[in-house]
């Protein structure tokens, strides 16, 4: 009796645990399902164009995950299909945000990302997707969205690698642009739209690459 009620309580452990891991791994999978699907409704919406992404992939044990194949495609006027490519990020989430309160991400590291700008001395094709992100971002806080608002610590861009044209005379343009920081987005209060972190973002780095195209 004692072998076989040993046997029972092994069992049941095992199944215990058993349905343990498979309630994280769906939780898991959830998560990353959710944290895809934000970066491209939201990153769609904000730019005006269809972004696609490969993988987001996150631990809700340790907050670390990372960010595969992002393409925003490039808008009407440009030439090259695509205006950012972003083949792979870092990010470390604070665990138990991603269940309540904004997401607080500790830091978001961008590396290599390829950016195409073709631009004249009065617009360029960036300029119009920064323009559709500063309107969506108006558009969102009127509309009082409920999406889950963000805190980042900590988001830098390196070797980002810049090429296009300036127009009129079609100058080519091939160069590294300066490494990119910014820190405590959406610190205060209940933390900022994800809107308003993509026209954050995106302003600074449209602002960059014009400046380091026009100004080498």
């Amino acid at each position: 009796m004692k072998i076989t009620s040993l046997l029972v309580k092994g069992g049941l452990f095992v199944v215990i645990v058993a349905a343990v891991v498979v309630g994280v791994r769906e939780a898991e999978r959830h998560v990353n399902s959710t944290g895809w699907n934000a970066i491209t409704l939201v990153g769609s919406a904000a730019t005006g164009e269809k972004v696609t992404l490969d993988a987001f992939d996150v631990s809700i044990f340790t907050g670390r995950g990372t960010i595969n194949g992002l393409t925003v495609p490039n808008s009407g006027i440009g030439s090259s299909p695509t205006s950012f490519v972003v083949d792979k990020a870092e990010i470390r989430i604070v665990p138990w945000s991603i269940l309540w309160g904004p997401l607080h991400i500790r830091s978001i590291e961008i590396t290599n990302p390829a950016v195409d700008l073709e631009t004249s001395a009065t617009s360029s094709n960036l300029t119009i997707i920064l323009a559709a992100a500063a309107a969506y971002a108006v558009t969102a806080d009127k509309s009082g969205n409920k999406a889950k608002k963000l805190r980042v610590d900590d988001l830098t861009i390196t070797g980002a690698k810049l090429s296009g044209k300036i127009y009129p005379l079609s100058t080519k343009v091939s160069l590294t642009l300066p490494d990119i920081k910014m820190s405590n987005l959406g610190s205060s209060g209940d933390g900022m739209s994800q809107a308003d972190f993509v026209q954050a973002v995106l302003t600074q780095v449209v602002n960059q690459a014009t400046t380091s195209a026009l100004h080498p």
